[in-house]
């Protein structure tokens, strides 16, 4: 019998102790969890814009793009003078990028004796807005890069035909 007689005295000095200090455990409880809540919408609404962002290239120079990153986030690969493509989704941060990319080659380049060549540039990061999640990377002559946020996939340095033509309009009544 010893040991439920023991067993009534812990659970009787259990119950004293919830009814005493209960509502503080709950309440402390209570405050933990409000205060991360409230940090959690407080980052949402004025904190900076996080998240996954698109990585889109282009190219302006006479060498194809072999591959490139932006702070070890990596890019797809682009035609000399032209097209390229997007890749989903990393996480870039940061006050500054640093913009690694392959120069490679084309038959008629390799014959004159290029090879593939690594370049690398570290440049200021541009203000990223809410809603901005697609980073372009402008690759230029002279190892020259532009990065820009956009919020689609229009760059913010291409011009967007935003409206059609006023003479097609025209044409069209």
């Amino acid at each position: 019998m010893g040991f439920f007689k023991t067993y009534d005295n812990i659970d009787n000095a259990v119950n004293r102790g919830y009814a005493r200090w209960g509502k503080w455990i709950w309440g402390s409880l209570l405050a933990v969890v409000l205060a991360y809540g409230g940090w959690l919408i407080g980052a949402s609404i004025w904190g900076p814009p996080t998240g996954g962002v698109t990585l889109i290239i282009h190219s302006e120079i006479d060498r194809p793009i072999l591959g490139f990153s932006v702070n070890g986030v990596a890019g797809s690969n682009a035609f000399a003078h032209g097209g390229g493509g997007a890749t989903c989704c990393g996480t870039i941060s940061g006050k500054t990028a640093e913009v690694i990319w392959t120069l490679d080659i084309t038959h008629e380049q390799y014959l004159k004796g290029m090879r593939l060549e690594k370049r690398r540039v570290v440049m200021p990061m541009p203000e990223r807005k809410w809603g901005e999640n697609d980073l372009h990377v402008h690759f230029l002559p002279g190892d020259k890069v532009l990065l820009g946020w956009s919020d689609n996939a229009w760059s913010p340095y291409e011009k967007r035909p935003d409206t059609p033509d006023k003479s097609a309009k025209q044409e069209h009544n």
